[in-house]
């Protein structure tokens, strides 16, 4: 193989970006023997314009052709890993090490002090963050289903009301229960991915956000540990009037989060791992987005 370039990723680079993602990710699931359809495209390549334009984003490039990506966010302090992947021919060989590094370093001029992401089953990846000094916090659960029951728990909304979600109280709700009040992100949700976003009061004092669109539900914080059940029956009341099916995306420490899809019928569909440099916010009260923004 001719020399590997290692550099910034440029706006043109994105598509070609976005097929080598598609196809480590293909590989990955047969390496595994997943029968899992491939994250759709154009959903992604939103995600990843989003993360060019504000983020941290290189390459490496051998003969014109991208052979490996990486790629994150720094939200005030926090750093989040939204992507590294390596052509397989190149896995273990180095070329990935080398721009996790690079991208960890311009974390750290930007700011950054806790790096963190979510894992896929892949063990070279896996070493790699253990190397780089991200340590095992604790599991991902995706659960997925018609969740049941959600009127038959007296009293679990009882006093707490929704309303549309603003752009100020998304990022103060944030800046609590995420550390970082990652105001670019909220943008990003309501106006370029069109999620539906509410804001739940108790008594007129705000707890908690929630956003859905389709299948999908999250990210969602709330600030009371109490409110959990109130907020996650009134989302999924919303969610699933819009889709047949929902699924939430639950740090491993949220115990009430996956009492809550238990008891309402959803079922544990994948797992992933959440590696951190330390510990983050208060993520027993919290639902990630998915593997991109977190």
């Amino acid at each position: 193989m001719s020399e590997i370039i290692y550099r910034a990723a440029r706006e043109e680079d994105v598509p070609a970006a976005l097929d080598m993602f598609l196809e480590a990710v293909r590989e990955l699931y047969r390496r595994h023997n997943l029968e899992m359809p491939l994250p759709p495209r154009p959903a992604v390549e939103v995600a990843y314009r989003h993360i060019f334009e504000t983020g941290i984003f290189r390459l490496a490039e051998s003969d014109g052709r991208i052979v490996a990506i990486c790629h994150a966010v720094v939200r005030d302090a926090l750093w989040f890993l939204s992507g590294f992947w390596t052509r397989p021919e190149l896995v273990a060989g180095g070329v990935g090490g080398r721009l996790l590094r690079e991208v960890w370093r311009e974390g750290e001029e930007a700011g950054a002090q806790k790096f963190f992401v979510w894992s896929s089953m892949d063990n070279t990846a896996i070493a790699s963050y253990l190397k780089t000094g991200m340590l095992p916090g604790y599991q991902i659960f995706t659960f997925a289903g018609r969740p049941t029951a959600l009127d038959d728990v007296p009293g679990a909304t009882t006093g707490y009301t929704i309303e549309p979600l603003s752009l100020e109280a998304a990022c103060g709700i944030d800046r609590e229960v995420r550390e970082t009040r990652r105001e670019v992100d909220h943008r990003f949700w309501l106006s370029e991915e069109k999620l539906e976003g509410r804001q739940v009061r108790r008594g007129g004092r705000l707890v908690g956000y929630y956003y859905f669109k389709g299948a999908t539900f999250g990210p969602a914080a709330w600030m009371d540990e109490n409110a959990a059940e109130a907020l996650l029956t009134l989302g999924c009341r919303e969610a699933s009037a819009q889709s047949e099916t929902i699924s939430l995306r639950v740090p491993g420490i949220n115990h009430d989060a996956i009492r809550f899809a238990f008891a309402h019928g959803l079922r544990l569909t994948a797992m992933a791992h959440l590696f951190t440099s330390a510990p983050i916010g208060r993520m027993e009260q919290y639902l990630a987005s998915g593997p991109s923004l977190f």
